[in-house]
């Protein structure tokens, strides 16, 4: 009787051990995505924006654990000038965070929260069946997604479920659009703005270029992730404050140089597991640090509990 109880628990422990869901939204993961807008003749301006939205810290919100959600945009506008001017395009940049994310792994959905004093929503649910309205809706046509067709695969070596998703219209369904179970949707991670056959201009479509876990990459662009580094919009009185990582990428030493505006800042360094390397306060202007081996980190730069720049470091 003893072997058979023995048995049937052996049996039955990875069952149990697996019915918690895949979750991939956690500290150091990133997401980079495309916003590209269509166009048409007689149309002004043409807008383009590369997005990265990175997990850097967590905190209590009433009580509840959420994941700090940094974005950052590099903004496009093209302007189309009369013949037989060539368009001028020109740049700029924008961040937006903290805001705040979470994952029921039991629950299986992804609930956001756009500052402390909102009320959350659930972004992502993955329990979804064929013909279900996904939660959030296209800006654009003011409709959800609908669950069209349902793979099993993996992802990171772990079995997760794809969701491919169109318009509840009843559209074709487009193969970038989709959602991973556990790490979100390619048309945007806390909105969605779906590939679509256009016909007019001034209508925006977001595609996923790349997602980060550890150091696990899935990319659509040769198997590489591009960092968008984060300059936040706080400026400290009668100066421009400097940052400075350098040599990148380095052999192990590397030097990091601030101005003095930003004396008693928080200096991180985390690898690619999201696992905090070093950790300092700056006491001058000047800190000399060593990697301990080869590999992507990532390098943080807070005040205030503010984070006010980030970047990559690579250690050959």
């Amino acid at each position: 009787m003893q072997k058979l109880l023995l048995l049937l628990i052996s049996i039955s422990l990875p069952q149990f051990v697996s019915a918690q869901a895949p979750g991939f939204i956690t500290e150091g993961s990133r997401w980079v995505y495309n916003t590209s807008e269509s166009f048409e003749p007689g149309q002004p301006f043409i807008h383009g924006c590369t997005e990265q939205n990175i997990i850097h810290g967590d905190t209590l919100i009433d009580g509840v654990l959420y994941y700090k959600l940094y974005s950052t945009f590099h903004l496009s506008t093209t302007a189309i000038l009369p013949y037989p001017q060539p368009p001028l395009t020109t740049f700029s940049q924008a961040i937006v965070g903290p805001t705040f994310i979470r994952h029921d792994t039991f629950e299986n959905k992804v609930y956001y929260l756009p500052s402390v004093d909102s009320t959350e929503r659930i972004i992502y649910d993955f329990n979804l069946q064929v013909g279900e309205a996904t939660p959030m809706q296209s800006p654009f046509f003011g409709s959800t997604g609908v669950i069209d067709s349902i793979e099993n695969g993996s992802f990171f070596g772990t079995s997760v479920k794809k969701f491919y998703t169109s318009k509840n219209e009843g559209g074709p369904v487009a193969e970038e659009n989709y959602i991973i179970e556990g790490m979100g949707g390619s048309n945007g991670l806390t909105y969605y703005q779906p590939v679509l056959l256009l016909v007019s201009g001034g209508i925006f479509t977001t595609s996923l270029v790349c997602f980060q876990s550890g150091d696990s990459i899935y990319s659509r662009i040769n198997g590489e992730c591009p960092f968008l580094e984060y300059v936040s919009t706080v400026n400290y009185p009668s100066e421009e404050y400097i940052v400075s990582v350098s040599p990148n990428p380095t052999q192990g030493f590397y030097s990091l140089l601030v101005s003095e505006g930003l004396r008693n800042a928080n200096f991180i360094v985390m690898d690619c597991f999201g696992r905090r390397i070093q950790s300092s306060v700056l006491t001058g202007q000047t800190v000399v640090g060593q990697l301990p081996s080869s590999g992507i980190y990532f390098w943080f730069l807070e005040k205030e509990g503010r984070l006010i720049r980030s970047g990559k470091l690579i250690c050959e």
